[in-house]
């Protein structure tokens, strides 16, 4: 395999990993926002009635505030490619901890089809930031191996994704 090759299929690894944390930022983004919008709409269709401020708040900050929280870090992953194994780490964290919630609430109050819908997404999700993580690591060893000498192709897009990541280091920093 030449050079050229194994940094283009870098390359891909950086756009796979990239489209899975947008895909995770958006669908935490969706989530959130339905839940700040109308937390009662929001939880009327799984049999959870709110009967008071607070219920509503604890919903809103339950299913709403920490999923925003988790798509706005993800997003920072996302812009950053020195940030893509933190963000991958973080939704295995995340996308785990949900399929071992709803796996113990389906052993402990049966299945539903609400929970067994979601369990499917949820463990596609743990699956693919898994593979996610395995690929990451492994082209930040061939990086490694390859050098900063070694010729890069270009890549559709890459020059303003560059721009993105060094705009998204100004503001937070410089940190990684």
């Amino acid at each position: 395999m030449t050079k050229a090759v194994s940094i283009g299929s870098l390359r891909g690894v950086i756009w796979f990993n990239r489209l899975l944390l947008l895909a995770a930022t958006c669908i935490m983004t969706m989530i959130a926002l339905r839940t700040l919008r109308d937390p009662i709409g929001s939880t009327l269709p799984m049999g959870i009635v709110l009967t008071s401020p607070t219920a509503a708040t604890v919903v809103r900050v339950g299913f709403g505030g920490f999923p925003l929280g988790f798509a706005v870090a993800l997003f920072g992953c996302v812009v950053s490619s020195r940030r893509l194994l933190g963000g991958l780490f973080l939704l295995a964290s995340i996308a785990g901890a949900a399929t071992l919630t709803r796996l113990q609430g389906i052993v402990l109050d049966g299945p539903t089809p609400y929970n067994l819908l979601l369990l499917r997404p949820e463990i596609a999700l743990c699956v693919l930031s898994a593979v996610g993580i395995i690929l990451e690591r492994r082209r930040r060893r061939r990086g490694e191996r390859l050098g900063p000498t070694a010729k890069r192709r270009s890549v559709p897009g890459e020059g303003h994704v560059r721009r993105v990541e060094e705009t998204f280091e100004q503001l937070s920093g410089g940190a990684q």
